[in-house]
């Protein structure tokens, strides 16, 4: 009306919007209830029946515990779940048959051509894999044969494996093996063949004469001297346990009051029962450590042309380079030790009079 004092509001856009959108406004009343979903339920389910009764966890479930527990988890706990693993272990070498490496040759012996004439005759265990296949000895890369016999001063420059066959003349070295048969360890030999190869070497020694066998390796050294070398149980002195007889006195001291001699008994007695008694806590005597130089042993040539009248024997350590308890420098000092003791040997400053001498057969002076 014309007249109307109070004029109706125009509608604005912003209310027009509003309007609009209450018509998507939840209602509590008027929307029927939502079941519960499917699988939330059954989530719920499992934890319940995880809480009250454990069961096998899946791989992956496992694999998110183990990581998620991996912080919480001490040092100790570690320890013990390493501990609980079992550990693979290497499989070891056994002994090879013949056949298994048929197919390579033995190393040929450099001797030299007449006797005398040898300085040092090296001797390894048996022929590498890798040195029967080029047919050179200590040829395989990571040896430190060559390098410690140039480093010990016995050669004027370093010398390839396939240079051994010079030895003899131009360095009166020689070469063999205790065993002939190749194999990729030592420890794919048996013992016997370490025995069985004693006999060939004394005979080399008798035949050739070197002025000192060097065993390249302890192990061979300890298998040549129980075979060949006499036991020196006979020829040692009584030990501190044992007891010793008790000299009765004689003559003037016959005669003297008994109760000297019964003392002197009782003296003894309790002294040697002392000394047992010491023996018995103590145990065994402990071992001397291995001293690798010149042992305490000698061959003697009786053959009146020799002119040289003993074989000595020196032990280096192997210079295989699986030997991780000697590096190069240790072992290239012991090839230096084997050249002083050949020029104390040549010099004449050398003395061999209590060394024990090992016996040859009559036969192998034939040979």
């Amino acid at each position: 009306m014309k007249g109307d004092s109070n004029p109706t509001p125009a509608v604005t856009p912003t209310q027009i919007l509003r309007d609009k959108l209450s018509a998507f406004r939840f209602d509590e009343k008027s929307t029927p209830s939502l079941r519960r979903s499917p699988r939330n339920h059954t989530s719920f389910k499992a934890e319940e029946t995880e809480s009250e009764l454990p069961t096998a966890s899946t791989p992956a479930r496992r694999k998110r515990a183990a990581s998620g527990s991996a912080v919480a988890v001490g040092p100790d706990v570690k320890k013990a779940k390493s501990l609980s693993r079992p550990k693979l272990k290497k499989a070891s070498r056994g002994i090879a048959p013949p056949e298994k490496y048929a197919h390579l040759d033995p190393l040929n012996d450099y001797l030299g051509q007449e006797p005398d004439m040898l300085d040092i005759l090296f001797c390894g265990i048996n022929p590498g894999q890798m040195s029967a296949t080029v047919g050179h000895h200590f040829a395989h890369p990571t040896n430190h044969f060559w390098a410690c016999l140039y480093g010990g001063g016995l050669t004027d420059r370093l010398l390839s494996a396939s240079e051994d066959y010079t030895l003899p003349d131009r360095h009166n070295y020689g070469m063999t093996n205790l065993v002939e048969r190749p194999s990729a360890q030592a420890a794919e030999l048996a013992n016997n063949e370490f025995t069985a190869g004693v006999p060939a070497l004394l005979q080399k020694i008798t035949r050739k004469r070197p002025r000192i066998v060097c065993f390249v390796g302890k192990g061979i050294w300890d298998s040549f001297i129980k075979a060949a070398a006499p036991s020196p149980v006979a020829n040692e002195e009584p030990s501190s346990g044992e007891s010793q007889p008790v000299e009765p006195p004689t003559g003037a001291a016959a005669q003297a009051d008994g109760s000297d001699l019964l003392a002197t008994k009782a003296k003894a007695s309790k002294k040697i029962g002392s000394r047992a008694k010491t023996t018995k806590q103590k145990g065994k005597v402990p071992k001397e450590p291995f001293v690798f130089d010149l042992q305490p042993y000698k061959v003697v040539h009786s053959n009146p042309a020799a002119k040289v009248r003993e074989t000595l024997f020196f032990v280096v350590v192997s210079t295989s380079g699986l030997v991780a308890g000697y590096q190069r420098p240790e072992k290239i000092k012991q090839f230096a030790l084997l050249k002083q003791r050949l020029d104390e040997l040549k010099d004449g400053t050398l003395d061999t009079s209590t060394m024990t001498v090992i016996p040859i057969p009559e036969h192998m002076f034939s040979l």
